[in-house]
């Protein structure tokens, strides 16, 4: 069976990009089974896939064993998989997989998949979803990377009072003062440098690693809760909320200290998980599609 990755260039900001080109160095590092990326180029509504062959240049992690297909035609027995924000069918492939990254219509508002299609979560933010005639699975496919010997404590003194991220966050209440440095646009060894010099981090995109970078760090790492949104229905995994305060409470500053000693452990326990994650995924794909 032949995984095709519908991705992006490679950036170490993107989370999303990140996760599709991890999943296809797992793929081909602990399964039997082999992946490529594919450029996602933006053709319209009438995509014409030879537009998509023309140029298959793409930025790639230089130690990851991440290929990419140069072909025009696929070869059979051959699965896509596409992220959630990707409409339709661009390749063109009979079996497809969409991987929920984040909920399916948040970033477009709209969702345009298809029948006899297979879905997983990336991991328990993702509230459930169904389509017609197609399949959720029940597990989870949560590939992570985190580059954890950049995002290290260094013991600076703390003399950044705080930091901050919009990101995906746009539209809650601003709770960073004026003097609150942005780390939005910045690279990873930029923000890890303020990240070693200041107290706290305030983060109004819900879902982004940089909330865990931060307590790797020494930071105090908060996340400013969606409105109407609990701390269950955020994260219903406790671990995943390991080291972060949901909100500025004494109750939440407090959890956050208290479980902080634990982050690190849960990040290489996560390393791990992926690569079972990605073996009983991709087994499930093969039984899905019959191939």
């Amino acid at each position: 069976m032949n995984i095709f990755i519908y991705a992006y260039s490679y950036d170490e900001n993107s989370g999303g990009s990140i996760a599709l080109h991890r999943l296809c160095h797992l793929i081909n590092e602990v399964t039997n089974y082999r992946a490529y990326l594919v450029p996602h180029r933006k053709f319209g509504l009438r995509q014409d896939i030879k537009k998509i062959f023309k140029n298959t240049k793409i930025d790639v992690h230089p130690d990851w064993n991440t290929p990419v297909w140069q072909k025009i035609f696929f070869p059979k027995k051959s699965v896509v998989i596409y992220p959630e924000i990707v409409d339709d069918n661009p390749l063109k492939m009979k079996h497809v997989v969409r991987w929920l990254l984040h909920q399916p219509g948040f970033h477009t508002g709209r969702i345009h998949y298809g029948e006899d299609e297979l879905y997983f979560k990336f991991n328990s933010a993702i509230k459930d979803f169904s389509y017609e005639n197609s399949q959720t699975s029940l597990n989870e496919l949560k590939v992570i990377f985190y580059p954890v010997d950049i995002y290290k404590n260094f013991e600076l003194e703390r003399t950044i009072e705080s930091c901050y991220m919009i990101r995906k966050g746009v539209g809650k209440p601003i709770i960073h003062d004026e003097n609150s440095i942005c780390l939005d646009g910045k690279s990873h060894s930029e923000i890890a440098k303020i990240f070693n010099q200041a107290r706290t981090f305030i983060c109004y995109d819900d879902y982004t690693a940089y909330s865990i970078f931060a307590v790797l760090t020494g930071c105090v790492s908060v996340v400013v809760p969606d409105h109407g949104v609990s701390i269950d229905e955020w994260y219903s995994n406790e671990t995943d909320r390991y080291g972060i305060a949901y909100g500025v409470s004494q109750v939440q500053l407090d959890w956050a200290n208290q479980t902080k000693g634990k982050v690190f452990e849960h990040i290489e326990h996560e390393h791990f998980k992926s690569e079972t994650c990605v073996q009983t995924c991709m087994n499930e794909i093969h039984t899905f599609f019959k191939l």
